[in-house]
């Protein structure tokens, strides 16, 4: 347990060196530098993203590809729910049968479903490591560096200034925009209830999270969601629409 604190120490460190050599590069933003260092961090992780992100969008398709299959197999293999109490052994085989079948059809088409996280997991230890940088103050100028009517990128929102609320609002509003442009890239999965519900429920509750988190990693969150709107336009339009499945006659 000590050595992995001791290398998440070390990897704050280290992202700290790296925000400060990105600083030096923004230095011609005067007094915004660090804001604009924070920025330049967002599009370098994104940049190195790119890969995972074409894998993310290949494995969307390829999932709206075998909608139909999976349908078929779900209703093949359909599980009775009130088992569950009344007999919870035989729901549990009717559950696992469901699987084995999908997981034959994933390893069939060569498709992992798991894909579509990979992005967002890979972001996940900047994300920690940005917010202990900046909620430790382990590079002291950041205390003191602003932006746009914002005094501190260190602190909390309610303590920043009114920039700061303009940020909340924009990180609610850019998580709805990106979360809507993928569902409407993919005909099949906006058509579930939970995913309609989490369209709306996911910026409210991020919205009363992000007064919980500093300023600066609302600004790499923002940055991040504009990043990931203009990226799924320009890979969804060169995609194209998905195909629908031919319909028998």
């Amino acid at each position: 347990m000590g050595s992995i604190v001791e290398l998440g120490g070390q990897f704050v460190d280290g992202l700290g060196q790296v925000l400060r050599f990105l600083n030096g590069l923004m230095g011609f933003t005067g007094e915004y530098s660090w804001a604009f260092a924070i920025i330049a961090l967002t599009v370098l992780v994104r940049v190195l993203l790119l890969p995972l992100a074409i894998k993310q969008i290949n494995s969307m398709r390829a999932m709206q590809k075998i909608q139909p299959e999976m349908k078929k197999l779900q209703n093949k293999y359909k599980t009775d729910r009130s088992l569950i109490k009344t007999d919870p052994e035989k729901f549990k085989a009717q559950r696992q049968k469901q699987q084995e079948a999908m997981q034959a059809l994933y390893k069939e088409h060569n498709v992992n479903p798991a894909a579509g996280c990979l992005p967002l997991l890979a972001q996940a230890p900047i994300f920690f490591a940005l917010f202990r940088l900046l909620y430790s103050g382990r590079v002291e100028e950041l205390d003191q560096a602003g932006f746009f009517l914002i005094n501190s990128l260190s602190s909390f929102p309610q303590n920043a200034g009114f920039g700061a609320f303009v940020l909340v609002a924009l990180m609610g509003a850019t998580t709805f925009l990106t979360q809507k442009q993928m569902m409407a890239s993919n005909p099949a999965s906006a058509q579930m209830p939970q995913q309609k519900i989490l369209l709306y429920v996911m910026p409210i509750m991020l919205l009363v999270f992000s007064f919980n988190i500093p300023v600066g990693v609302l600004l790499y969150w923002v940055t991040t969601n504009v990043w990931t709107m203009g990226q799924q336009w320009v890979m969804f339009r060169n995609v194209g629409p998905p195909q629908n499945p031919a319909k028998t006659t």
